[in-house]
């Protein structure tokens, strides 16, 4: 009997998400381009190149990788095709400032690329860093799409003047990343929770358990004030506050890590009520 075949999709569900909403608020935004649609396979590509490349380097295990090693090589050898395919699309069919908007991306990928090397991407470092190196998609999809900033307010007009970039391309990256960083410590505080009530109170994580309510309560402060001094930018300020709420909800209710699954799947939807208002405000 031939041994059963390695699953070479990346195995972090929480990740598909994480890609997913910053191409889509990009496209909804921006609009639908070529260069836009190129940039977005890009990402894609190199995110469903993670397995294989764990494979490949062996951080799967010997074993795994004796056994997967020859079909890893085939998948990273196809996306990477994919990837230099559509990277040259992009470069050839971008207008604007879409190619120096892929400039963030490509640094923070490239960090990213490190710490897999490095066999760091677990750490609550890594994971911040990869949740910016997602946001950050939005950016040159978006700005590929030659979308229009809602209006000439005070604060598109200081943000262009200060080189920062319209707040249809800015606004929605800071958003996901501050998102994406409020599920990150949201998810290692709940494990960190169970971890020191098992040992009395001590354990390592503590600093995540205070970190993760503290930033949600950090995060509602500028949706509020802009929505209280009715602010041209208060619906895209606000988009952060679902996930928000649902970060303090997880920490007041003391979730136990068993229903993790469930709140991953809250998150997203916190982030599918995210994407709406950001394509709503743009």
């Amino acid at each position: 009997m031939s041994p059963p075949t390695l699953d070479l999709r990346p195995r972090e569900h929480g990740a598909y998400a994480m890609l997913a909403f910053p191409v889509a608020s990009g496209l909804a935004v921006g609009g639908v381009s070529v260069a836009g649609l190129a940039f977005a396979l890009l990402a894609v590509a190199g995110f469903l190149a993670h397995e294989a490349m764990l494979v490949v380097l062996g951080r799967r295990g010997e074993r795994v990788r004796t056994t997967a090693d020859a079909a890893a090589r085939t998948r990273l050898a196809v996306l990477g095709a994919v990837a230099l395919a559509s990277g040259v699309l992009f470069v050839v069919t971008a207008q604007g400032s879409a190619l120096a908007w892929a400039v963030p991306p490509a640094l923070l990928g490239a960090s990213v690329m490190a710490l897999v090397l490095a066999g760091r991407t677990k750490s609550i470092t890594g994971e911040l860093l990869v949740a910016a190196a997602f946001a950050s998609v939005h950016a040159p999809v978006a700005a590929a799409g030659h979308g229009a900033p809602p209006g000439s307010t005070g604060a598109e007009a200081a943000m262009l003047a200060l080189g920062i970039g319209p707040s249809f391309v800015v606004i929605p990256v800071l958003a996901w990343a501050a998102s994406f960083a409020l599920a990150t410590l949201a998810v290692h505080a709940v494990k960190a929770r169970f971890q020191r009530k098992n040992q009395g109170g001590r354990g390592p994580g503590r600093w995540v358990v205070v970190a993760s309510p503290a930033a949600a309560l950090i995060a509602l402060a500028p949706a509020g004030a802009a929505v209280a001094v009715g602010h041209p930018l208060a619906a895209a300020a606000a988009a952060l506050a679902p996930k928000a709420f649902l970060v303090l909800a997880v920490a007041a209710l003391d979730v136990h890590p068993r229903h993790l699954k469930r709140v991953g799947w809250s998150l997203v939807a916190a982030d599918l009520v995210t994407l709406g208002m950001l394509a709503a405000a743009y």
